[in-house]
């Protein structure tokens, strides 16, 4: 065994479909710069007796991209958890770059441990000064993103020096909240592929509102406050307008419009206002019908009790879709779900209980193919 690969059986690691985890005060608030450029001025947020003030470090405020660093580090940490295993109370998590680069779907070339580097250094160097709790306390506390970072090398047989392993010191502030008071969300993979950190931003805003409704609705002016954005109303309406038309947000269904055209109690006092509806693409567990378990596994009986109708069968709730991807680690879940669909569809039947159907199907799909077929 090389050298590298002993190392490799001491670092810490998201576990295969282990889910990826963000802290919904993170979700909540506007934390980091929503551009790749440098944002080298200080940020300010005053919003329901929320304080948050960011102050960038040498090499710029931490930005969004940054972020998936910290959701990595929580992840891990989370997933100790749910796996019974125990948490360092040192709050260090020591990983492969490699790994985290591959898991975050950014490029593993040397440009790629460059701009690593460049994020471990303005997520060191930003500090935060935010009265938002942590561990049920509410106290002013100062922090940076992370408190220490170290890079541990090794020379190749070439010669070449090589990140060996990362070890990163969480900062207490989020260590806490994780740990204590576990306000996690799964997240979409596909979260990773966005490319515009306003994008990334309103998704963020959208898992985080829209989990226990139908809906979630919202002024510009308000929206434009807790994306941290400094950009003219009109032109952030127009990059809205695009994101909108691009559809790339995962899971949720965006409508920008005037208040008056929204039918919901919650609409701004002024008919004229321009506004966000974000909705969710997937059912959420109470629109679905109840579950019977004695069915769980039987597909056979599962069709047999099956009602014929001509709709379409309809989509799995995120919850779901989160779960089947840590059942089958690898897979393209959506492929499958889709094949499932048309296998339903093709029949002219819904399932009294979609959910245990889709896993029936999905045990046989997988079980006479392969991962890379």
């Amino acid at each position: 065994m090389g050298d590298s690969q002993q190392v490799d059986l001491f670092l810490d690691q998201l576990v295969d479909g282990a889910p990826f985890k963000d802290d919904r005060a993170l979700m909540e608030h506007p934390w980091f710069s929503l551009t790749k450029q440098p944002r080298k001025t200080p940020f300010e947020y005053n919003r329901g007796g929320v304080e948050i003030r960011i102050e960038p470090g040498a090499k710029g405020m931490a930005s969004i991209w940054d972020k998936d660093l910290l959701m990595y580090i929580g992840s891990i940490i989370n997933d100790k958890i749910e796996r019974g295993e125990p948490v360092p109370e040192d709050r260090k998590i020591k990983f492969s770059a490699h790994d985290f680069l591959k898991a975050t779907r950014r490029q593993t070339s040397k440009r790629g441990y460059d701009l690593f580097l460049d994020c471990l250094e303005r997520l060191d160097g930003t500090r935060i000064r935010t009265n938002v709790a942590s561990a049920k306390e509410r106290t002013r506390k100062g922090f940076g993103w992370i408190e220490s970072y170290t890079i541990h090398e090794r020379k190749t047989k070439a010669g070449k020096t090589v990140m060996a392993a990362v070890e990163v010191t969480l900062n207490e502030w989020m260590f806490k909240a994780i740990v204590i008071d576990r306000r996690v969300l799964t997240i979409s993979p596909r979260y990773f592929d966005l490319s515009k950190g306003m994008e990334r931003r309103l998704y963020e805003l959208a898992r985080k509102h829209c989990g226990q409704q139908r809906s979630w609705l919202i002024g510009i002016p308000s929206l434009k406050e807790k994306c941290g954005s400094d950009r003219e109303e009109r032109k952030f309406r127009a990059d809205l307008k695009k994101i909108i038309a691009d559809a790339n947000i995962p899971d949720y269904a965006l409508r920008l419009d005037k208040a008056e055209n929204f039918d919901s109690p919650f609409k701004s006092r002024s008919p004229k206002e321009w506004m966000l509806e974000v909705r969710p693409l997937r059912p959420r567990y109470d629109e679905l019908p109840a579950a019977d378990d004695d069915n769980a596994g039987n597909e056979q009986q599962l069709l047999a009790n099956a009602k014929t109708v001509s709709a379409r069968p309809k989509k799995l709730h995120i919850e779901a879709v989160e779960r089947a991807r840590g059942r089958y680690p690898g897979w393209d879940i959506e492929l499958i779900e889709r094949e499932w669909m048309r296998y339903t569809e093709e029949r002219g039947q819904v399932l009294k209980n979609p959910e245990a159907a889709f896993f029936a199907f999905a045990d046989k799909w997988v079980e006479n193919r392969s991962v890379d077929a």
